[in-house]
């Protein structure tokens, strides 16, 4: 039974680890993308919907927002690393 658990957290482990990484970088790009879209750099669109196009102004805001939320999402995801790393111990 200790064998497939140890199976069964290391395959969590990994999953939970790249959902980890990627929540991370995701919450740091939307931070970067709200703030060169403020500096003028056009390529960067950012839009509610579709059709809805966000305001200049609005940009870093909707950024934190975002990347708050990421962040957030990615302390629950730390807790279960953790969770799974302790079950590892035996």
């Amino acid at each position: 039974m200790k064998m497939i658990r140890g199976f069964f957290c290391s395959l969590a482990l990994v999953v939970l680890t790249v959902l980890y990484v990627g929540l991370v970088v995701s919450a740091l790009i939307a931070i970067l993308a709200g703030i060169l879209r403020t500096v003028g750099i056009d390529q960067i669109k950012m839009s509610i919907w579709q059709g809805v196009d966000l305001p200049v102004v609005f940009s870093i805001p909707l950024a934190l927002v975002v990347s708050g939320i990421l962040f957030y999402c990615s302390l629950y995801v730390k807790r279960s690393i953790t969770f799974c790393f302790s079950k590892l111990k035996i």
